[in-house]
């Protein structure tokens, strides 16, 4: 008698458990699926970086840099990048690109990884860019690349 009322609360139990595990998978989904962005963010912090040149020696780039006003000289190993913007939105990036392809400007573009403090930083510039139209991106942009020159000296 003990054993039959023994295995009807063990079915009541794994009844219990299946219920609980249902929801939870069910709510593991769906915040995954919800703050997926945010969590790849945390582990891997990259920006897409543009650049107009890539130099052996210091000399060179610094010629080169003085075409293109606001850019920074970014050691990338042993050379020497001329920087013109940093972004991480994909909307941004190719907002920006387009601007640059309207300047005439041809470039490159790499992916760097970041702490979230920079990442942050830029976040609150590229809104400002996809809400503003195109005679503001110069200025934002001169923001976003101070900010980058900032953030270089303490990374790398």
């Amino acid at each position: 008698m003990c054993y039959i009322i023994f295995v009807m609360h063990m079915k009541e139990n794994i009844k219990i458990f299946v219920i609980a595990l249902i929801i939870g998978m069910a709510i593991a989904f769906f915040l995954s699926f919800k703050f997926q962005d945010d969590v790849a963010l945390a582990i891997n912090p990259e920006v897409t970086y543009f650049y107009v040149g890539s130099y052996n020696r210091l000399e060179d780039a610094n010629q080169k840099a003085a075409n293109y006003p606001n850019s920074v000289i970014y050691q990338n190993g042993s050379i020497y990048q001329i920087v013109i913007g940093v972004y991480h939105d994909t909307e941004v990036i190719a907002l920006m690109s387009s601007y640059f392809h309207d300047q005439n400007i041809s470039f490159y573009q790499e992916t760097m990884k970041v702490d979230s403090s920079f990442f942050k930083d830029i976040s609150t510039y590229e809104l400002l860019i996809k809400s503003s139209d195109a005679s503001y991106y110069e200025s934002v942009n001169t923001s976003m690349l101070q900010l980058f020159r900032e953030y270089m000296p303490q990374n790398f």
